[in-house]
């Protein structure tokens, strides 16, 4: 896709005025496998230098468990990928911090201070327990989905990225109750990677705020990752907010490499269909995860990004200006949603 030096220029200028956000990444998984070869100071490092390039004031901090950890190993592994997640916190001395509060919400949108928040993708670690939603709230862990693409003992996954197949099944008592437990515990709800039934149902029976972290359009690439029409409807009637995914395996761009134009796309028709206060950003880059966790070499892992990396976001900002996306639009695309929602639903 072309993009102009005029908009280019303006991309730039848009993100280093607003507090960005990406609302989702695998860091603590990252952090946990970098961390265990002898890496330290990763966020720091590695990081920093490149959210500052993109202006990006708040990050979601995925807590992701690999199916070699399941079941037995599950809670052992959430607990280490959140201690690794603080060690790098206390060693970033005061550039990085945890968002538990407003008061933590507002250091990161005055940009004083990368925010850190931290989620669990899927509940896999608490088995039936929901008693353990307390500890994990005072852990620093602000939500969940509950499930990731597979099945639990809550709720169904819905198919993988890699897959194109309808998952059947709704939630279980279990997954009802730990909706109404993260209720108790001001937690919100991601759906990302629950299936169509279950998705279906939380949207109109569950009483917690409720949100899409990495997300796309089925209407724009059919895949069951991605939120039909109708469930980004019930979503953003609810007030919740959709993350806009940047892997290429849900945005159909694996194929044909036209990754800008094929992401834009997806983002103007959520913009069109959720409405301008509805969609944010959920970029879901996950190389580097992967060469953390297969510890391989840069050039021997090209990946499923649609974007390079964080640092490039001004690529995807450039491309909406290009189609005549008014900068306001964008402001809230890049972060104002994200804050929005969030101060909504963090305890003061």
């Amino acid at each position: 896709m072309r993009i102009s030096l005029k908009n280019w220029e303006l991309a730039c200028r848009l993100q280093a005025e607003t507090p960005v956000a990406d609302l989702h990444m695998d860091l603590p998984g990252e952090l946990l496998f970098r961390r265990r070869r002898g890496q330290r100071r990763v966020i720091a490092g590695r990081y920093l230098p490149v959210w500052k390039k993109a202006g990006i004031s708040l990050v979601g901090a995925a807590v992701y468990v690999e199916d070699e950890n399941l079941p037995e190993a599950a809670l052992r592994n959430t607990l280490l990928q959140t201690e690794a997640l603080k060690e790098e916190i206390r060693e970033a001395e005061g550039a990085v911090h945890l968002i538990r509060c407003q008061a933590d919400l507002d250091r990161a949108y005055e940009k004083s201070s990368v925010g850190i928040l931290l989620y669990l993708e899927g509940l896999d670690c608490i088995g039936t327990d929901t008693g353990l939603l307390s500890l994990l709230s005072e852990l620093g862990v602000m939500g969940a989905s509950l499930v990731w693409s597979r099945q639990n003992l809550l709720a169904c996954g819905c198919c993988r990225a890699s897959e194109k197949r309808e998952v059947k099944g709704k939630l279980t008592e279990a997954g009802m109750a730990a909706i109404q437990k993260m209720r108790e515990q001001h937690m919100f709800l991601d759906i990302s990677h629950l299936n169509d039934e279950g998705t279906e149902e939380v949207l109109t029976e569950a009483d917690i705020p409720m949100l899409a972290t990495h997300s796309n359009a089925r209407e724009v690439y059919f895949h069951y990752r991605n939120l039909t029409g109708g469930q980004i409807d019930l979503l953003s009637d609810r007030g919740g907010i959709i993350g806009l995914n940047a892997c290429s395996l849900l945005t159909g761009s694996a194929r044909d490499g036209r990754h800008l134009e094929l992401l834009q796309k997806h983002g103007k028709y959520l913009l069109e269909r959720a409405g301008a206060d509805h969609v944010a950003l959920g970029l879901d880059l996950c190389r580097n995860y992967e060469l953390a966790r297969r510890e391989l070499p840069a050039n021997q892992l090209r990946g499923n990004d649609a974007l390079p990396d964080q640092g490039e976001l001004a690529l995807l900002t450039a491309a909406f200006l290009e189609i005549g996306t008014r900068p306001d639009v964008i402001r809230k695309l890049l972060g104002e949603n994200a804050f929005a929602f969030l101060r909504r639903v963090l305890p003061q």
